[in-house]
């Protein structure tokens, strides 16, 4: 592997990519994302560290732009002094956490079954392709009506489309407080069944999780909106205890982090989505690989899942594919390359990524083969 580039601004990005010669390169920051997706083949390494900082907050309009390696606590801080927030409750997986890194792999957190996933909250976007070209696209307000979403293709795209060099989001206002009812003792098939109802209330739930044999449902909104309204979910269960702000944001906060999982040694962390109908077949399937550990969250739609490593990867990935779902294995560490990461998409998906990436990045420059070949 060549010394890392390390390019201070969009024009040195550019020279970057110019002057690759063919070769791959490996984009990232803080490395808090690096076990989520295929080892690279890239030969050189490419350190977005500087591309950082806040280009643009206007708190009145909803509306920030930062650069990629902009560490999400800089922005959660500087938002919440504010009174607004991520509406998507992006996961840190790690101190050095990034904005560029959380939008690379698509990541939301437990609110993303009621708010909406990163991507939705992408305004617009400056990146380089993979000839060089500064490419602007989408818009700074959040009515913009521009066509087609260029711009979300990389939200998701493991940083295989385009090196980001500005990001601009759609902000919501924070909410004033909230408060969790934690139900212990639940059998996941009630749990799934409870959850399924609540997600249908008028409550303002926005927290729907199933761990260690407990459900818990979040609801957020004004101190005095929220009293009635987890009564009425406490009612509704006939049990449970209710976590106040502070207790109930630790909970959520652990939760977001993998589902509060980790893989020992011989064990390997899964993240799978699913219809939410379909998280109790899924889990009995992954109960027949001697699956260890599992947490639901997005009202049953996302599984972490701990299973052996000795488990070949191919069985999830056709668990979750038989769901209608897809899987995500976590890599181990540098050693792991990881070759079964990603549940293989359906043929009509895989053609029409392909075409986008030799559109965008024709020569396969950027982290080629951490998402699929």
């Amino acid at each position: 592997m060549k010394a890392p580039l390390r390019p201070a601004d969009v024009s040195q990005v550019v020279e970057c990519v110019r002057d690759a010669d063919g070769a791959g390169l490996a984009l990232r920051a803080g490395g808090t994302k690096d076990r989520l997706g295929r080892a690279t083949s890239a030969t050189t390494d490419v350190d977005l560290s500087a591309l950082s900082g806040i280009v643009t907050y206007e708190p009145e309009e909803l509306i920030l732009i930062a650069r990629p390696a902009t560490s999400l606590v800089e922005v959660e801080e500087l938002l919440a002094q504010n009174g607004q927030h991520l509406a998507f409750e992006p996961p840190q997986w790690g101190p050095a956490a990034t904005l560029g890194g959380t939008l690379g792999v698509g990541a939301s957190g437990p609110r993303r079954f009621v708010a909406g996933a990163a991507r939705d909250f992408v305004l617009g976007m400056e990146f380089v392709d993979g000839l060089g070209r500064v490419i602007r696209t989408g818009g700074r307000v959040v009515k913009n009506v521009t066509g087609y979403d260029l711009w979300r293709s990389l939200v998701g795209a493991y940083g295989t489309l385009g090196v980001m060099t500005e990001i601009c989001l759609k902000l919501w206002p924070l909410p004033e407080t909230q408060q969790t009812l934690a139900v212990s003792g639940q059998t996941r098939t009630d749990a799934l069944a409870q959850m399924y109802a609540w997600s249908r209330r008028p409550e303002a739930v926005t927290g729907l999780a199933y761990s260690d044999g407990t459900l818990l449902a979040r609801i957020e909104g004004s101190t005095a909106a929220i009293e009635p309204q987890i009564k009425a979910l406490w009612q509704d269960a006939s049990a449970g205890e209710i976590l106040a702000d502070t207790e109930s944001r630790r909970c959520w906060e652990r939760l977001r982090e993998a589902g509060a999982l980790t893989a020992a040694r011989g064990e390997v962390l899964y993240r799978i989505v699913v219809p939410p109908s379909r998280a109790e077949e899924t889990v009995v399937a992954l109960e027949r690989m001697e699956l260890c550990r599992c947490c639901l969250d997005w009202a049953g739609g996302l599984l972490w899942a701990v299973l052996p490593r000795d488990c070949p990867p191919a069985r999830v990935h056709t668990a979750a594919t038989e769901a209608g779902g897809m899987a995500a294995r976590l890599s181990q560490g540098p050693e792991d390359p990881n070759d079964e990461a990603f549940t293989p998409l359906p043929e009509g998906v895989a053609r029409l990524n392909t075409t986008l990436r030799q559109t965008i990045d024709p020569q396969g420059r950027f982290n080629p083969g951490r998402l699929y070949n």
